[in-house]
This record gives structure tokens, C-alpha cells and sequence, in this order.
């Protein structure tokens, strides 16, 4: 007998027909079965269109979820987009190495200990091996990889803005 006010009550928050239904049949069946755990007082009219009105809130609770994830996804796509245009529009591949991303680099490696700025920069900027570094400081292996490897997670940190970019220009 309430049911089609229900479903306009419903429809007037959700702006859906089909959702509206849905959501007071879900209502209805929820009090059904939790009618025996209620008080022989509950007013059952009352009880329902509550439930038809926590339902509505939930449903535009996850639907503002999803809008704010689709609009971040689609900037971040538009952002993807105009990455790769910059790329393949620019002649020279060394431009897209601003100064700003040159200044990241710089600060996050100031930030590490001398030692670890010194192994990375001779076997990333320098083209030393691992070998050739060790043996100038009469180090083992495992001390440069434990300093590149740090030096590496700081920097992913640090540069995790800019790594759709830097990986478009690894793999162009």
C-alpha cells in the first residue's frame, strides 16, 4: 500500500526509477527480516522510510565516491595525454628534463648522505659499475647496492609526481 511513496520518496534523492525501486524493496525486505528483533512499538511506516532514507544517503555517498575517483582518473588521463603530446612535439627528448625536475634530482640527492650521493652519481651520471666503485673505496658490492638502493627509494619518493613522464621518455 506504501510502497509507490516509497519509491517516489526514494526516486526524489537517486533522480532513478530503477534504483529507487530497488531501494525501497531493499528496505522493506530489511525490516522484514529484523521485524522480530524490534520493539512491538516501532512504528513500522516510520522504521521503513528510515531505512528508505539511510539507503538514499549510502547510495549518494558512493555515487559522490565514484565521481570524485572519475574526475581524478580523468585528470590525471588529460595530464597522461598531454605528456606524451609534449613528447612527441618536442625535437630534443633533453627538454622535457625542465629545470624543475633537474632541482628535484638535485635536492633529493642533497638530503642523502655524502657517501650515498657519491656511489649513485659515479654509477648513475658517471657510468661506473658497481665493480669499478667498490674497488676505488675498497668497499664490497653489497655497500653499493645498499647506497644505490638508497638512494633510488629516495628519489622514487621524491619524483613519484613526475615518473609517468620520465617513463614516457625511458620507453619513446
Amino acid at each position: 500500500m506504501y510502497y509507490k511513496r516509497f519509491v517516489r520518496y526514494a526516486f526524489y534523492y537517486v533522480s532513478n526509477i530503477q534504483t529507487a525501486e530497488d531501494i525501497t524493496h531493499d528496505a522493506i525486505l530489511y525490516y522484514w527480516e529484523n521485524k522480530d528483533s524490534l520493539s512491538y512499538e516501532t512504528d513500522v511506516l516510520g522504521y521503513i522510510l528510515l531505512t528508505v532514507k539511510n539507503k538514499c544517503l549510502n547510495f549518494l555517498k558512493h555515487l559522490q565516491v565514484e565521481t570524485d575517483y572519475s574526475k581524478k582518473y580523468a585528470e590525471l588521463h588529460k595530464w597522461e595525454i598531454e605528456a606524451r603530446i609534449m613528447t612527441l612535439e618536442d625535437d630534443n627528448y633533453a627538454d622535457i628534463f625542465t629545470k624543475e625536475i633537474i632541482d628535484i634530482i638535485t635536492k633529493s640527492l642533497s638530503k642523502l648522505p655524502e657517501q650515498t650521493q657519491y656511489i649513485f652519481i659515479q654509477n648513475r651520471f658517471k657510468y661506473q659499475s658497481r665493480k669499478e666503485i667498490a674497488a676505488a673505496m675498497g668497499v664490497s658490492l653489497q655497500k653499493i647496492d645498499y647506497h644505490i638502493n638508497k638512494a633510488n627509494n629516495h628519489l622514487y619518493k621524491d619524483l613519484k609526481d613526475y615518473l609517468p613522464v620520465l617513463l614516457l621518455l625511458i620507453y619513446s
